[in-house]
Parts: structure tokens; C-alpha cells; sequence
């Protein structure tokens, strides 16, 4: 749980060095669907200020069995994120807009969090954000 936390944080604080519009949302972890292992994830959209919270790209890595769900918040203002262990039982969701990473609800099987869940998770930051 504490690699999910960490991760998750890591994520979030990371996705914060710039601004988005559009809400692009993004598989961050596994970068392949159904991989376990640990490795590179997809690089979430960046790049216009006012269209993407991120100015620049960043490389995430993953941690095996993790999902990890992003979105850019409303014209840039926040960058949300949701991630779960597919051995966890938990789901958690934090977002930049002065959001700390917490418990968003349980996985429905514990031991087997799927990425859904994960973007739900990140849907609930997204809200609390002020998105929808």
C-alpha cells in the first residue's frame, strides 16, 4: 500500500510543472493492457499551457501490478490521477488543485483492482478538483 501511496504521490506531484484544456485522460500504468510487470508508462499529454497542466513530458515508471489513471483538469487548472494495486484491496485518487492522495472506495474483488476501477478513482479526484 505504501508503493501505491508513494507512486500515486510521486504522479501527482510530478504532473505539476505547467498547465490543460481538453480533458485528456490517460492509461499512465500498465503502459501494455494486462502487463504485471514493472516498467515505463505511457507519458501523459503535455505540451500548450491553458491546454495540458503539463508543460513539459515526463517519463513515468511503474511498479509491477499497479494502475494508474490521469487526466488534465479544465483548462489546465489541475492534473487528477487514480491508482490501485491489482493485489490491493483499495483505491486511491489525488489531484494538484490542493488535493492530497487518499481513499477514494474499496476495490469490488480485493486482490483484484482493475484499471476501471483506477479510472473511477481518478474521476472522483477529477471531481473534487472542481472537473467533472
Amino acid at each position: 500500500m505504501k508503493k501505491i501511496l508513494a507512486s500515486t504521490a510521486l504522479i501527482a506531484g510530478l504532473l505539476g510543472s505547467g498547465t490543460a484544456f481538453a480533458q485528456t485522460v490517460t492509461t499512465i500504468c500498465p503502459l501494455t493492457s494486462g502487463s504485471t510487470a514493472a516498467g515505463p508508462g505511457a507519458v501523459p499529454a503535455s505540451g500548450t499551457a491553458g491546454t495540458h497542466y503539463m508543460t513539459r513530458a515526463i517519463a513515468p515508471k511503474c511498479s509491477a501490478n499497479t494502475n494508474v489513471s490521469g487526466v488534465d483538469g479544465t483548462a489546465g487548472a489541475w492534473y487528477a490521477v487514480g491508482a490501485n494495486s491489482i493485489k490491493g484491496k483499495t483505491n486511491f485518487g489525488g489531484h494538484t488543485n490542493g488535493g492530497a492522495v487518499a481513499k477514494t472506495v474499496d476495490c469490488a474483488i480485493p486482490g483484484g483492482c482493475t484499471v476501471g476501477e483506477s479510472q473511477t478513482a481518478r474521476g472522483v479526484a477529477n471531481t473534487a478538483a472542481g472537473g467533472t
